[in-house]
């Protein structure tokens, strides 16, 4: 069985979407699939057509040149076709079974032009919704015309993929409410590598000592500096925690386009020696970090695109033995349990943050039995091997025409 994946980004790109991606595709090879990996022209940060990363093969797909490009609403039509002419080239050099595409909805409408034309089955798995996520990053307003417009032509890629997977249980409500047969819907949750990911025990001292964190209590947040992610409300919990325990630190590790607004709030507060900023690390530099912090804190926005998606990041935390802190939502809840594998506060509230942290941060034992279990669950039930075996029966119907 050979599976073409289509995706928006990739590694060595450090992003949920990528790391996900990859822990897809080296699962599925576990699991005696063949696979192949095209990136959209939305990822342009490549040297060469072909790219090896680590063991895994990516192909990219060049930038248009088209003058389309600039043009509103044509420019996604030439998008979806420019890709599809990438698409259509590497199916007829690899001959893939099957074409697997990732979200954003244009990669599933290219893929589908080209799985029609060469009769082959094409699923398409719906990582948030595009309509929701262009309200957070304030390119339209709920229920605008440009609102439904991107919800309808994103019905038309459920329409016409065989099958959808989602990475959690409230997409896949969402998409049954939209009148999509439950028998086309698939859940391949979020997971996270525990081979990669294993248990820290002790801190770095070589980057404790260089960060200037000897002696503190560290609530960290590793990832990327999105509105909807609540780093603003942690820096304002921040103001409440500095008062009355001057030890606990924050310290964000990441970047992404909050990161200027961010850095002046913290200023601003005058919270400059509470605070530690630190750019994107390599990946395999992270866990130094994570062996830093006391606790991850996932302050969360509830807004509907985090009550319906759950992150990645907390899984990872989990599985290096760290308690999380997070914001109470539905995206969160799909992982998390109250002071069983996690601690869940009140979101969008600084003060409902502050709170918990200063109430729970010196509870050794509660901590000790949170790692526990948050270790059991990633092991057990959020692994990428089992979400890799969640795919095969859907793909061998679909090969088979059953």
């Amino acid at each position: 069985m050979k599976v073409l994946h289509i995706l928006e980004y990739s590694r060595p790109n450090i992003s949920g979407y990528s790391l996900r991606s990859d822990a897809i595709i080296r699962h599925q090879r576990q699991l005696g699939i063949e696979t192949v990996q095209l990136t959209s022209q939305r990822y342009q940060d490549f040297k060469a057509l072909s790219e090896d990363v680590d063991g895994v093969t990516y192909l990219r797909t060049p930038q248009s040149g088209s003058l389309l490009q600039s043009i509103p609403f044509l420019n996604y039509l030439h998008h979806i076709n420019h890709l599809a002419q990438r698409i259509e080239a590497i199916v007829k050099q690899e001959k893939p079974d099957l074409i697997q595409t990732h979200s954003p909805m244009f990669n599933a409408l290219a893929a589908a032009k080209v799985g029609k034309k060469y009769n082959i089955p094409v699923t398409y798995e719906v990582r948030a919704l595009w309509e929701d996520a262009a309200v957070d990053t304030g390119k339209t307003k709920e229920g605008s015309f440009k609102y439904r417009l991107i919800k309808r032509v994103e019905q038309m890629a459920f329409d016409k993929a065989d099958a959808i997977s989602c990475i959690c249980e409230g997409l896949r409500q969402d998409l049954l409410k939209r009148g999509i047969s439950p028998d086309k819907v698939f859940v391949t949750p979020n997971a996270v590598d525990t081979a990669r990911f294993q248990q820290l025990t002790s801190p770095d001292k070589s980057l404790q000592q260089q960060l200037g964190l000897t002696g503190k209590k560290v609530i960290a947040f590793v990832g990327s500096y999105f509105k909807y992610e609540g780093l603003a409300i942690a820096i304002d919990a921040m103001t409440i925690i500095a008062k009355s325990r001057p030890d606990i630190h924050l310290l964000l590790v990441g970047g992404g386009n909050e990161q200027s607004a961010l850095k002046q709030q913290a200023e601003q507060r005058q919270l400059t020696e509470h605070i530690t900023f630190v750019d994107r690390v390599p990946f395999e530099e992270v866990s130094r970090y994570y062996s830093l912090a006391d606790a991850l804190i996932f302050p969360r926005q509830s807004i509907r695109l985090t009550e319906l998606v759950t992150p990645l990041k907390p899984l990872e935390a989990m599985a290096q033995g760290k308690v999380v802190f997070a914001s109470d939502i539905g995206g969160h809840r799909e992982l998390i349990q109250h002071e069983k594998t996690g601690l869940l506060f009140q979101p969008d509230s600084a003060e409902a943050l502050a709170e918990s942290v200063l109430t729970y941060i010196d509870q050794a034992d509660l901590f000790a039995h949170i790692i526990d279990n948050g270790l059991e669950f990633v092991r057990h039930e959020r692994n990428w091997l089992t979400t890799a075996g969640n795919y095969l029966p859907v793909y061998r119907r679909l090969i088979s025409g059953s």
